[in-house]
């Protein structure tokens, strides 16, 4: 069974190497929205936060693309000991921005987070714009 490429284009992100890549909608004219659930991976190495169970939520309507999975991984993976990117409210508003900026179009961010060392746990929410608009 042929299976035909899908895969349209790629985004760069400004933080590391990694890019996220964008596959076609076939069904462009159905309604589709679409939410991709991560694990976040550790950020800071000396509290060990986000802790496990930390979750992010990329929610957008699919118009001509979709985010491919394993690009998103691979993206969300390389924050791990990032320099500049340390902080969990600082990556939900980056992976946002990025996403929006890959989709051409609005997209909402959700961090659901377990934290260490304090009795607490952390929701964060992003709406982001494509830059320019």
């Amino acid at each position: 069974m042929f299976i035909p490429e899908t895969r349209v284009m790629s985004y760069q992100s400004p933080h590391h190497d990694m890019t996220i890549d964008l596959i076609a909608n076939r069904n462009p004219k159905l309604k589709t929205k679409q939410c991709h659930i991560l694990e976040l991976p550790i950020l800071c190495t000396r509290s060990q936060n986000p802790g496990a169970g930390s979750e992010l939520y990329i929610r957008y309507e699919a118009k001509g693309y979709f985010l491919e999975l394993f690009s998103l991984d691979r993206y969300i993976a390389a924050f791990y000991l990032h320099q500049e990117v340390r902080d969990i409210e600082f990556l939900t508003q980056e992976v946002a921005k990025d996403c929006a900026n890959a989709l051409g179009h609005q997209v909402i961010v959700e961090a659901y987070v377990n934290l260490n060392g304090v009795k607490q746990k952390q929701e964060i929410i992003v709406e982001a714009m494509p830059s320019g608009s």
